[in-house]
């Protein structure tokens, strides 16, 4: 793993066993008592915890977010992007990144599937390390075109198979439409564009190094996912889990929330956020909720470690 050497954020790089180049970026003083590890959503980078970041740091609160692999600085590897890869990344970021000490977890949308894929094939971490875990507008089975039955949630479902099937089935064909899309196009294929700087990219251009196959790829295993009621190292974590997701979110309905919930009885979960969509740690509506959950996390791990030392 190397480092710049910036202030503020630095950002290094961890490459994982199949030659993966993660992006990795750290805020907040080395020496803090807690770390808290970010994980995004499908399409988006880590820049979308940027305003959890700066309420974090400013309490001396050590936050470390990466680039999922295939999305902004970070470099896909030789085995196909999937959730389970995705899962062992995160596995892999914590790892390296927070081998000692407290550990906030928090996974938005698919940064959330693959919180679960480390709790489901790597129970082991979660029993050794028993992080907080916030699940974040996020769901334990597959991905769906048609997140309702509201005449509006088919039209979108329409949209998005619009889009999904060329990307799974004509991936050449895509990434050629792509390349003649302006720059500032969220889909368009720029891979020799290279990003500097200690910040993540924003996530309008998550893709935009990123070939149609890899997308298609992940997309595919999104479809295909569950955890097979495989939570049980989380369920045993009594109330470090908790649950929270937007009214309004298209993606991820209510009721794969629930399904969620239910499957992790002693999770706390909340109320949904009125007003906020499915980017909640970025969405005017929902981002104070998001880092308020943090905020009480960290403080409750620092707290469970002062215990902790003062009993020795």
């Amino acid at each position: 793993m190397t480092a710049d050497a910036t202030p503020g954020t630095t950002r290094s790089s961890l490459v994982t066993d199949d030659g993966a180049r993660l992006a990795v970026y750290t805020d907040g003083p080395p020496d803090a008592g807690v770390t808290v590890v970010l994980s995004h959503g499908f399409l988006m980078t880590a820049d979308v915890w940027r305003l959890q970041v700066r309420e974090l740091s400013a309490r001396r609160v050590r936050v470390v977010r990466y680039d999922q692999r295939a999305h902004g600085n970070s470099a896909p590897g030789s085995a196909a992007t999937t959730v389970g890869r995705l899962g062992a990344d995160l596995a892999h970021v914590i790892d390296v990144t927070a081998p000692r000490g407290p550990v906030v977890l928090a996974g938005h949308s698919l940064g959330g599937m693959a919180a679960l894929t480390v709790a489901a094939r790597d129970p082991d971490l979660i029993l050794r390390r028993s992080p907080r875990v916030a699940l974040i507008s996020t769901a334990c089975s597959s991905a769906r075109l048609a997140p309702g039955n509201r005449p509006l949630d088919w039209l979108k479902a329409a949209a998005r198979a619009g889009y999904s099937y060329p990307l799974c089935w004509l991936p050449a064909a895509a990434d050629a439409a792509r390349c003649q899309l302006p720059n500032r196009h969220p889909w368009a294929l720029r891979p020799e564009t290279q990003e500097q700087g200690a910040v993540p990219p924003p996530s309008r251009q998550a893709i935009h190094r990123t070939t149609t196959r890899h997308i298609a790829h992940l997309w595919r295993s999104m479809r295909a996912y569950t955890t097979e009621n495989g939570l049980h190292a989380l369920g045993s974590l009594a109330d470090q889990v908790e649950i929270v997701t937007g009214e309004l979110d298209d993606w991820i309905p209510l009721p794969q929330t629930r399904e969620l919930a239910r499957q992790l009885p002693h999770a706390r979960l909340h109320e949904p956020v009125i007003g906020a969509g499915h980017r909640l740690p970025a969405d005017k509506a929902g981002h104070p909720a998001v880092t308020k959950i943090l905020i009480r996390m960290t403080e409750s791990a620092l707290r469970d470690s002062a215990s902790t030392v003062s009993a020795r």
